[in-house]
């Protein structure tokens, strides 16, 4: 309080005060330098721990990018070598299938070697017709001069045997059964006599 309001002087001059405010504020600055400096070395603590912190955390991830890296690398090299051991199993698969394919195509080409053309079995065709066709007709005139003969014998036959009232149907039948068997061997014969004729061609 000042001295004008009190009856009692103040003990406070502006020399007084002024020390007393640059003592404050001395006070003051240390205490924000000290303050500053706390703050300084706290940071310095932090920044210091967060690099180390960062480069463990960097050295790691390096090393998981290494490792990752050699095991992708084998992977590959795994993979190549099991797609080369693949390609050469099918190219070796390929190529067994087309020398079959060659062989089979080669046996092809040798059997239609031995294959008779059709303009020639046409020809040997009608010529085996040609003489089947003679020889039946050969066969059937044969067989119709042996049938008049054995008409003519059955009518000596019949003629002999008519008093043989009994035995005339017997005969009969037995000619019949003849004249079939002979007909039959004859028909027989005729067939025998073209298939040795196609085959002895």
């Amino acid at each position: 309080m000042s001295g004008e309001t009190q009856g009692q002087v103040s003990g406070w001059t502006v020399d007084t005060l002024h020390e007393h405010m640059q003592r404050q504020h001395m006070e003051l600055t240390e205490s924000v330098t000290q303050q500053f400096a706390d703050l300084r070395e706290m940071l310095a603590e932090r920044y210091l721990t967060q690099t180390k912190a960062v480069d463990a955390a960097f050295l790691a991830q390096q090393t998981a990018m290494t490792t990752a890296l050699t095991a992708a690398e084998r992977a590959v090299a795994t993979a190549l070598l099991s797609a080369e051991k693949a390609v050469t199993k099918a190219e070796s698969a390929t190529e067994k299938r087309f020398e079959a394919v060659n062989e089979f195509r080669g046996q092809l080409t040798d059997q239609a070697a031995t294959f008779m053309r059709r303009d020639e079995a046409d020809t040997r065709i009608r010529a085996l017709d040609d003489k089947y066709g003679i020889e039946t007709k050969r066969i059937g005139d044969r067989l119709n001069e042996l049938e008049l003969r054995l008409g003519s014998r059955l009518d000596i036959i019949q003629g002999q045997a008519r008093g043989k009232a009994g035995m005339t149907t017997e005969t009969r039948a037995d000619s019949m059964r003849s004249i079939a068997a002979i007909g039959a061997l004859m028909t027989f014969i005729s067939v025998a006599v073209a298939v040795i004729l196609i085959f002895t061609r």
